[in-house]
Parts: structure tokens; C-alpha cells; sequence
């Protein structure tokens, strides 16, 4: 859905929104509840499930692909043998302009998630802001120049 908003917290927003959908995915589905994975530092590995867990990823940057062919290449990630798949999140893509945020269509970053979690594979969410991925401005959307020095409230990168 596109969302707007009048406040100028928009990183702070953004990432509020991107964990609350994921928290709320995770939440609607009884048969990730007993489900587990950590990282045991003594051992020096991931334990998902009790097993040890060595993750083969594919990097699919979602608002690249038609949103049409998620499933599809999803699934051709996991029948190629992969386990995991890990995505950017571009900020410039979900808030073109200052406080109006994009989750439909290519930017549908929920319903990207839902396939990947019916595919039965980890998610690593790669939450920028600046995720580089040769995408224009790092992922940074470039309304926030017209912001520098003029002393409007705006998240500085540092």
C-alpha cells in the first residue's frame, strides 16, 4: 500500500514499517511459532531447528524483478539447491518523495516475503539505508539533498 505521512522521520518510519511487517508475517503463521534460529558463538555456527545450518543464498533484489516472476525465481533458487534467499531493501524505490512510502507492485515488499516463507526459505532482509547494489544513489533517495544544510530535521548517514 502506498502510505503517507506528515512527519520528517522518514528512516526511522521506514524501518518501523519494514519490522512491523515482518514481525506481523512471522506472527500469522502457527508453524514458524516453533521454529528457532540462533548463532552458537562457542561452536562458531547458525543452529536453525537444532541442526547445524550452513546457508546457500541467492541474491534477489525484488524491486528489480517484475513482481510477476517472484515466485518463479524463488522457486528456481531452491530447485538450483539453494536455501536461503537474501534481499536489499531500496529505500528510493519505497519513498520517492519525503513521507509518501511505496509497498505496491515491484516494491510489494510483504507479499515478496509471504513467497519466500511458502517457499519454506530463510529470509535475510539486507535493511540499508545505503545498500549500493549498483542501484542509483545507494538506495538513498535523492530528495534528501534538497534537504542538506537547511536545517530541516532529516536522518544524517554517517
Amino acid at each position: 500500500a502506498v502510505v503517507s505521512t506528515q512527519s520528517t522521520g522518514t528512516l526511522r518510519e521506514m524501518l518501523l514499517i519494514i519490522a512491523s511487517l515482518s514481525t506481523l508475517l512471522l506472527q500469522s503463521n502457527t508453524a514458524w511459532a516453533d521454529r528457532e534460529f540462533y548463532i552458537d558463538w562457542e561452536n562458531d555456527r547458525f543452529v536453525k531447528d537444532g541442526e547445524t545450518f550452513q546457508y546457500a543464498s541467492a541474491g534477489m533484489h525484488y524491486f528489480r524483478i517484475p513482481h510477476q516472476y517472484w515466485n518463479h525465481r524463488v522457486m528456481a533458487a531452491k530447485s538450483a539447491g539453494l536455501n536461503a534467499i537474501q534481499t536489499y531493501v531500496a529505500w528510493n524505490g519505497h519513498e520517492s518523495s519525503p513521507g509518501v512510502y511505496n509497498f505496491e507492485g515491484d516494491y510489494d515488499l510483504e507479499g515478496f516475503i509471504q513467497i519466500v516463507h511458502a517457499a519454506e526459505m530463510p529470509l535475510i532482509l539486507r535493511v540499508g539505508p545505503y545498500i549500493c547494489a549498483e542501484w542509483n544513489f545507494g538506495g538513498i533517495p535523492p530528495w534528501l539533498l534538497a534537504h542538506h544544510g537547511k536545517g530541516d530535521h532529516v536522518p544524517v548517514v554517517r
